[in-house]
């Protein structure tokens, strides 16, 4: 069936020979990726069932208990809450305008939390900027579940991409089947849909001079140009291991709750069905008989649940190292309540993954940015970049410091260097959000206005009481 599909889309009709080459191959890309990252989404759910060894749970108790560890999302949404992206700065204040009803009319501040947690999970995130029927720019993003591009090694940059944009379910069927797929070339955007007739395509031709489509990466490498996902095979081996042992902690509490009782010089027949596990989970263990032949009542230590808690700190402990998610955010609390710096120490490495997340994502940010530019202006993305205006995406500081000691921060830096005073830079390390510092601009401009309507009517003309 993917085999039959992929030619049935190749083959499209309206494709030229070179772009039909490159929907076989993006195509046959995203079905080969497609079931490890649906594997990324099962284990971010929580939807992965627990991986038993058949060992220490019996036939009895396996599958009665169900249970489920979200490390897999806490470490995707952990570090996704530190990366908050706050709209473009230009060095021309028109631009900086044209970006601000850009990123308002796309709802680009919402689409980069979800698009960041789809980057995470799969490791890459492909935005695309199309023309809209106004002739505006219309920004979109699209999940490595439903996309798939293709990397020139020679210039850097992306040199095809792939995405489904709608698909239908299958009769009978909870999988789905795409049914429109548009093809980003540097020339060109191709819209392939599925007809009655079978599948046709439409082309328009562009001047952007590059594809119309810019991954967002987590961790890209020389070697690996579109990163790698937050939920590695190290995540996904300790949250079976936790799974499996949370099913155990289960099931000794079960035990730990009826302390095992025992009968001395007892008749088997006591035994429901002869069933030495139904004695056992009866609480009542049957022991052979003693010398004087009376029956003798015991009772045994009642189980530790102390090793199962032990062992699940040191799972939370190998998880805390390979993902630098702290051991508090993973329930794991000490006795001694932390310092503040050992608070802080705890998140540093943290930190410095946010700081670096959000450096890459800012550079595909700035290029989404450019192109929506060139959009606007019917230009080229050369034109934009090669205009003298630099362009950068801003972020939240991803250490999140109080307003307290931030506001410090700020007081003292501006002692220093008064002129740092009338920058909007202090402005935004005090966490006010563009919008905001546009609204104390207005406010500013409007009181300055009343001030000097006031001290132009208080002044009297002279020969005047």
């Amino acid at each position: 069936m993917t085999q039959r599909l992929t030619n049935a889309i190749a083959q499209a009709k309206g494709l030229t020979p070179e772009q039909s080459k490159l929907v076989r191959e993006l195509y046959t890309i995203w079905q080969d990726k497609l079931s490890r990252n649906q594997l990324r989404d099962r284990y971010y759910l929580g939807h992965v069932p627990t991986k038993s060894l058949g060992v220490a749970i019996s036939k009895e108790m396996s599958g009665k208990v169900k249970s489920r560890v979200d490390w897999p999302a806490k470490t995707v949404d952990y570090l996704a809450a530190r990366s908050q992206f706050d709209g473009f700065t230009s060095s021309d204040e028109a631009t900086t305008e044209l970006l601000l009803k850009i990123a308002s009319a796309n709802h680009l501040k919402a689409m980069y939390r979800k698009a960041v947690l789809c980057e995470l999970r799969h490791c890459c995130v492909a935005w695309t900027v199309t023309t809209g029927d106004s002739g505006r720019a219309v920004i979109s993003a699209y999940p490595m579940t439903a996309a798939a591009l293709l990397w020139d090694d020679a210039l850097k940059e992306v040199k095809a991409g792939l995405v489904v944009a709608e698909s239908v379910k299958r009769p009978n069927s909870e999988e789905k089947d795409p049914s429109v797929i548009k093809l980003f070339t540097r020339d060109s955007l191709v819209i392939i849909k599925k007809t009655s007739q079978g599948w046709t395509a439409q082309s328009a031709t562009h001047r952007m001079g590059r594809p119309l489509i810019e991954p967002m990466a987590y961790h890209p490498t020389l070697e690996r140009p579109f990163g790698k996902s937050r939920i590695t095979r190290t995540v996904m081996s300790l949250t079976d291991d936790a799974q499996r042992e949370k099913e155990r902690s289960e099931i000794a509490a079960e035990f730990a709750a009826y302390p095992q009782k025992y009968l001395l010089n007892t008749d088997s027949k006591m035994i429901p069905d002869n069933s030495k596990f139904a004695a056992y989970i009866g609480a009542i263990l049957e022991v052979t008989a003693g010398e004087n032949g009376a029956p003798i009542f015991g009772q045994l230590a009642q189980l530790s649940m102390q090793p199962h808690i032990d062992y699940m700190r040191s799972l939370a402990a190998q998880f805390s190292g390979a993902t630098n998610v702290p051991l508090s955010a993973l329930g794991v609390v000490s006795d001694n309540p932390s310092s503040a710096e050992a608070i802080y120490a705890a998140k540093e490495d943290m930190v410095i993954d946010a700081q670096a997340l959000n450096a890459e994502n800012g550079r595909a940010l700035t290029n989404v940015a450019m192109m929506a530019l060139a959009v606007e202006s019917n230009s080229s993305f050369s034109d934009v970049r090669d205009s003298g205006h630099t362009i950068e995406a801003k972020f939240r500081n991803p250490a999140m410091p109080s307003v307290v000691s931030q506001s410090d921060a700020m007081i003292k830096q501006i002692s220093a260097l008064p002129w740092l005073a009338e920058s909007d830079v202090a402005l935004e390390e005090l966490g006010y959000s563009e919008e905001q510092i546009l609204r104390l601009h207005s406010d500013r401009a409007k009181a300055q206005s009343r001030d000097l309507i006031s001290s132009l009517t208080s002044v009297q003309p002279e020969g005047e009481e």
